[in-house]
């Protein structure tokens, strides 16, 4: 049974996938009941989400693209200005399915909306047990029946200190530091294995770094574009959200799903007037705490989002992204 992140970290970076759908992950009492393993727990939110697409045939599937990368990367943001763009914009409904059974409940199907050409999902890794920060959304919708050309991985990233702190001071009174750390660098490491397992089905894949919302009207009316959704932006989008900009409310423009109560956090998500990049002061870090954040394999992958990013929105010389050499 996997039960320290040293045996995780090493089938994660020894590619060894198979190993890594059959090992079991132990349960920690509260967020997890009972030993699951990746692949059993994905065949079970699979099976889930096809009951809600049944008697959709492959033309009937709206373009869905996936927000995914590790917690606290401003993606509860760009989910709600996907929302305000008109785009209706779901919080993590593959992942609250394996939530509500890894707490001894039964996860229900995603009813999706009807009359929609395009929807956006949000589904981050971690941040409290060892499936969160291995799942695989796009698998999970692909094998429920998800055309793989009817899907795009959008992947999130933060700079890894910045991440990092914000995960300390949110999850630290949850799950304790150290598995704050643990679970912080999983969710890291697996940001390989995801650009590949999405390539190797035919999903299509963008890169988006929370620091490219430093020119907001920029970065996302280029999103946009790339993403095939053009007409969605125009400057409202990023700006006078009003009420909608309360992310911890009802009336931002995300459709919450209903989760087991270990996993509600009262104010997880900030609140602002528009989309734009928020600094925040490093109060939780110790030396060794950014030695992690800032170790090479974790810096590597970082720097990639950042490339990939600047390469797809043609943001290298526009956009002040902090690439460390």
């Amino acid at each position: 049974m996997i039960d320290s992140t040293e045996r995780v970290r090493q089938l994660l970076t020894d590619g060894a996938e198979d190993e890594l759908g059959r090992a079991e992950l132990a349960p920690d009492g509260r967020y997890q009941l009972r030993p699951t393993t990746l692949a059993s727990m994905s065949e079970y939110v699979s099976r889930t989400l096809a009951d809600g697409f049944a008697g959709r045939g492959p033309a009937e599937f709206p373009l869905l693209v996936v927000g995914w990368g590790k917690c606290r990367v401003g993606s509860t943001a760009l989910t709600n200005l996907f929302g305000v763009a008109g785009v209706p914009a779901y919080y993590q409904p593959v992942k609250t399915i394996a939530r509500h059974a890894m707490t001894g409940g039964q996860g229900a199907p995603w009813r999706l909306p009807d009359g929609q050409d395009v929807l956006f999902a949000k589904e981050m890794a971690g941040p409290y047990v060892h499936y969160e920060t291995l799942f695989d959304p796009i698998r999970c919708l692909v094998d429920a029946g998800w055309p793989a050309e009817r899907l795009h991985l959008l992947v999130l990233d933060r700079e890894p200190v910045a991440s990092l702190n914000s995960w300390l001071v949110k999850w630290t009174g949850k799950i304790g530091r150290q598995r704050v750390l643990d679970n912080f660098e999983l969710s890291s490491l697996n940001y390989p294995r995801m650009r590949a397992r999405a390539r190797e089905v035919g999903v299509a894949v963008t890169h988006f770094a929370y620091e490219a919302s430093r020119s907001p009207a920029l970065s996302v009316s280029r999103l946009f574009d790339r993403l095939g959704i053009a007409h969605r932006y125009d400057d409202t989008v990023i700006s006078d959200w009003g009420a909608r900009g309360d992310l911890n409310s009802d009336t931002a423009t995300i459709v919450y799903p209903d989760e087991p109560e270990p996993y509600f956090v009262p104010g997880l998500h900030s609140s602002g007037d528009g989309y734009s990049y928020r600094r925040t002061d490093q109060v939780a870090l110790t030396p060794a705490d950014e030695e992690l954040a800032r170790r090479a394999d974790i810096e590597e992958i970082y720097r990639t989002s950042v490339r990939e990013c600047a390469r797809a929105l043609d943001l290298a010389d526009l956009v002040d992204l902090p690439v460390r050499s």
